[in-house]
């Protein structure tokens, strides 16, 4: 599918002309007050300057991060640049329990529910199938909570990946979700969530999308 931008806002489009937003545009859309408030409070205590270089810093370490995972997982030797060099030492002990690679990054659209996105792997976690998403932090979260919108983002690809493919990736639909935290020189955290959790973020994140397409009415 091909990545377009309207007004600022992520869509991908397939070869049929057919438009869908992207989960991250809907999630940016359709944030919680609190979560406005505690990013503008951040802002102003860090400065406007300061908050604007550390976002710019981690998109290009994340997006850095992201290929060198993707060129690892294929069996080639990345070079790690010197910005995410301690964050590849803490993915690694994670990567090796890792087995059975189905997709990576790989743009998937939901038909169904109306919307695509980019899921950063699919692959056996410990042997157990599984979505899984990739984040950076300055220090462990510890608790689920603290990943945000993380979780309704993993559920979200999920659900597209399960529309889309159906049961054609491991001979069944995927139930299971991994949120990966790679940390600087310390091993990465790693938040396994089972079928019971996922169906909650599940309804959650169908709420937002909800909200999102009233939004755009």
């Amino acid at each position: 599918m091909k990545r377009t931008y309207i007004n600022g806002r992520v869509y991908y489009q397939d070869e049929k002309g057919i438009r869908l937003p992207s989960v991250t545009t809907i999630l940016k859309a359709t944030q919680p007050i609190e979560s406005v408030g505690t990013l503008s409070n951040w802002r102003n205590k860090v400065g406007n300057t300061e908050a604007t270089r550390m976002t710019s810093t981690s998109r290009r370490r994340g997006k850095l991060l992201h290929q060198w995972v993707k060129d690892y997982l294929q069996g080639l030797s990345p070079v790690a640049d010197s910005l995410i060099q301690p964050y590849c030492y803490s993915l690694k002990s994670v990567l090796e329990k890792l087995s059975d690679v189905q997709l990576i990054e790989t743009v998937v659209p939901n038909y169904v529910e109306g919307y695509a996105g980019k899921v950063d792997l699919v692959a056996r976690y410990q042997d157990v199938p599984c979505i899984i998403e990739l984040t950076t932090a300055e220090q462990p979260k510890q608790q689920i909570r603290k990943l945000y919108d993380k979780p309704l983002q993993l559920v979200a690809y999920g659900g597209a990946i399960n529309r889309y493919y159906r049961d054609s990736l491991f001979g069944a639909k995927i139930s299971n979700g991994l949120i990966i935290v790679a940390l600087p020189d310390q091993d990465a955290e790693e938040f396994l969530m089972e079928r019971k959790q996922l169906i909650i973020y599940w309804q959650e994140w169908l709420k937002r999308l909800e909200k999102y397409v009233k939004k755009a009415a």
